[in-house]
């Protein structure tokens, strides 16, 4: 399934939307050239075409997304024509009119404009609050944790940028903060990786900086990786950030952290949640912390009364988030959910993979306000920083 929706499902679309952009382009090359031979048309729709589709040939630049954007217009003001077509009374058009719908360059801005709206969007980082009632002995005043993953560093941020994200987490005043994992990845260089945990290293908590792997910080995509394992590991180290990789952590004599190894990498020997907890102190808070959103069951049968993930990117691209949720790819996509003893957080990410750009939901650092039920008070909100 998940081969399907990730590599034969947008080798499909691909492939249909570029026999739909060839039509387009052949009824373009028609209409503004009548006088031109059946021939020279089908030659030139051939190069307009070859040359739209080579250049987007990297799935991973940014022609792309604009690319597939454009499709979606065109099929939507194809869609309105018919409907237009069909309700008017006159069927006559203006010859602008028909000039400005065979031209598409309706759709080539409007995709430009969504683009642009989703670069502006990735790179202002919005604060998400959620907060957590806890029925375990914790202390009087509670504790804030900054939660926070998928940094994909180098795809949207320089160092500048990221000191201000990290600036703007540290006025928090946070007692802890949880990198997610997917922090860097395979297109991260060896200096943009060090140069990521030691800012991230300077934050000041009073309880500490904890880290557990995503699926691409180790790089393990790339065929000549710009850092090893052990480069990664002694980057974070030297930062002074703790890593939980199926590992349990008490703070405070009050929380446990529980840090899973990620289940993409590895997963013959990542521990289950049960292997973790035993003979864990069920006195404290369990705080499980797994760069993917699964296993929830296990999780709530576990005895853990708060899980924190990210990967998802909440779609980041739409209409991925939208397919995530029909294929059902991962048990939460996005937010904030409670089932049963279980409070699940999965977060959009500070930054995006691949991509300088988000057309679904917002980049995010999560602060969460883990409190006893007499002292809630305020409910989830919203606030933002320039990245």
């Amino acid at each position: 399934m998940m081969f399907f929706i990730w590599m034969l499902l947008p080798l499909v679309i691909i492939l249909l939307a570029g026999i739909y952009l060839c039509r387009k382009v052949y009824m373009a090359v028609c209409f503004f050239g009548k006088k031109l031979t059946k021939r020279m048309r089908i030659m030139i729709t051939a190069g307009v075409t070859g040359i739209l589709i080579l250049s987007v040939g990297y799935i991973n630049g940014l022609w792309f997304v604009i690319f597939m954007y454009m499709v979606v217009f065109l099929l939507m003001f194809d869609f309105f024509a018919l409907i237009v077509k069909k309700f008017r009374k006159n069927k006559t058009f203006p010859y602008w009119g028909k000039a400005v719908y065979r031209s598409g360059i309706l759709a080539l801005l409007a995709a430009v404009l969504l683009v642009g709206y989703g670069y502006y969007n990735m790179h202002h980082i919005v604060k998400t609050e959620y907060t957590v009632l806890t029925d375990k002995e914790i202390r009087e005043e509670g504790y804030t944790i900054v939660f926070f993953s998928d940094l994909h560093y180098g795809t949207t941020m320089d160092g500048e940028q990221l000191k201000r994200a990290a600036d703007a987490i540290e006025s928090e005043n946070p007692d802890m903060v949880i990198l997610g994992g997917d922090i860097v990845d395979e297109r991260t260089s060896l200096a943009q990786m060090q140069e990521a945990f030691e800012i991230m290293g300077n934050i000041r908590t009073e309880y500490g900086i904890y880290y557990v792997y995503g699926n691409h910080d180790r790089s393990e995509y790339a065929e000549r990786p710009n850092y090893t394992a052990a480069q990664l590991e002694d980057a974070i180290e030297r930062a002074g950030i703790h890593i939980l990789e199926d590992e349990a952590y008490a703070v405070n004599s009050e929380i446990l952290l529980i840090g899973r190894a990620d289940r993409g990498h590895g997963s013959d020997t990542r521990k289950s949640i049960f292997q973790l907890v035993e003979g864990a102190d069920a006195a404290k808070e369990w705080i499980l912390i797994d760069h993917q959103p699964v296993e929830y069951a296990d999780v709530m049968e576990s005895g853990c009364g708060l899980m924190l993930s990210g990967h998802t990117h909440a779609g980041q691209v739409w209409p991925l988030g939208f397919l995530a949720e029909v294929f059902h790819t991962n048990e939460l996509t996005y937010g904030y959910r409670e089932e049963g003893n279980l409070t699940e957080v999965v977060s959009s990410g500070i930054a995006g993979w691949g991509y300088p750009v988000r057309t679904q939901k917002h980049s995010e650092y999560v602060v969460i306000h883990l409190i006893k039920p007499l002292r809630a008070a305020s409910s989830n909100s919203f606030g933002w920083i320039s990245g």
